[in-house]
């Protein structure tokens, strides 16, 4: 079937390529650490951004404003570990994508596999446009907002080598913030729709070895043949999982290690402001929630599909029309269904099973962490 299969990466691959987080070459077998561009472009902004968040945070005597500066401070922490897992391991995740788009054994051979990937595809470009708004939406709120505030205010606090609450020298941190603050939430949310597509294609091509395994018949030509193909292609999916498991594995971890604090700190900082004297600043800090909450679950929701998707792989063996096939063939599929049993699960640091319970065990930990919080207040 004529029909691109790894449509929604591509944008995102040329927009991570065009900011030095994504190999421009398509054979690509290691890491390129000379890639001085990438270098020029993020450690201007980036890792200095960073730096001087972490500066404020360890000078700040006050819980409060410590909260303030933490919320952006571990976020943009959980970035730069996203740049150096994608300058090391993205030809990894290079290699597994032109294999899903060139290789035969991943063609879709009827109009039901297609329409599959449509309809996930379409649902997946949703999903990603609605975490862009909500992360993107905060950059108005934050960056337009200050210039109305007297005396004006930064968008967020960061530690400087002079005082910018003097009219002249405020325009220099501003401006420095107004070009970061763009450049590192574009990164992080393409490095996130990478990721994310990269377990959902899995999880389809799980789904779509389950369907041809039931249509398999006792009277189809060369079934012999159709079911070692399968076979393989299980084994390739299993190879591939590794791969996957190796390019999220530590950019998933650092991200669960933050976001209970991120989402802690964040909705500190919303109760203990004034909401009707600040409304701007209360919607950017909802959109900055929203988004932050996403970022924790969707790789749970896709890691989730993965598991599901390689546990119906047994039953959908067994719908086949096995009790009829010969009995060297009913050998070969017991075989396949005992091996079946090993579960094909994604990791997150070798630790966390990317699943649902992840994001519960997440959302929890920060709960007890604002409650501590707002104990200490009290």
């Amino acid at each position: 079937m004529d029909y691109d299969r790894i449509r929604p990466v591509r944008y995102l691959t040329g927009i991570l390529k065009w900011w030095r987080l994504w190999p421009r070459k398509e054979s690509v077998s290691r890491p390129d650490w000379t890639n001085w561009q990438g270098y020029t472009l993020h450690v201007p902004f980036t890792w200095l951004f960073v730096v001087l968040l972490w500066v404020e945070a360890i000078r700040s005597r006050d819980i409060q404003h410590t909260a303030d500066v933490l919320l952006i401070c571990l976020t943009t922490t959980a970035l730069g570990a996203k740049m150096i897992n994608n300058w090391k391991y993205a030809h990894v995740a290079q290699g597994i994508l032109s294999e899903w788009s060139t290789y035969e054994l991943f063609e879709l051979r009827s109009n039901q596999e297609v329409d599959m990937w449509r309809f996930e595809h379409r649902r997946f470009s949703r999903v990603f446009i609605f975490y862009c708004l909500c992360s993107a939406g905060v950059i108005p709120f934050i960056v337009i907002q200050p210039l109305f505030d007297i005396p004006n205010q930064l968008p967020f606090w960061m530690w400087t080598p002079f005082d910018w609450h003097q009219p002249v020298l405020f325009w220099y941190p501003f401006i420095y913030q107004a070009i970061t603050i763009p450049v590192t939430c574009i990164c992080n949310i393409t490095m996130d729709g990478v990721n994310w597509y990269m377990m959902l294609h899995l999880s389809l091509c799980l789904r779509m070895l389950g369907q041809r395994l039931t249509k398999l018949q006792h009277d189809d030509k060369d079934l012999r043949q159709k079911f070692l193909e399968l076979v393989q292609l299980h084994q390739k999916l299993k190879q591939q999982a590794l791969g996957i498991e190796t390019f999220i594995s530590k950019s998933t971890f650092t991200q669960i290690l933050v976001s209970s604090l991120i989402i802690c700190f964040t909705i500190y900082s919303m109760q203990m402001s004034p909401v009707l004297q600040d409304l701007p600043g209360f919607a950017g800090m909802m959109n900055y929630l929203l988004a932050m909450v996403m970022q924790i679950m969707l790789p749970t929701i896709y890691g989730n599909a993965v598991i599901d998707s390689a546990n119906m792989l047994t039953d959908s063996m067994y719908n086949s029309d096995w009790p009829d096939m010969n009995s060297r063939m009913r050998r070969l599929v017991l075989i396949f269904m005992v091996y079946l049993n090993r579960p094909m699960t994604l990791k997150a640091g070798g630790f966390f099973h990317m699943g649902l319970p992840l994001f519960t065990k997440t959302m929890n930990q920060a709960y007890s962490l604002l409650a501590l919080l707002l104990n200490m207040n009290q």
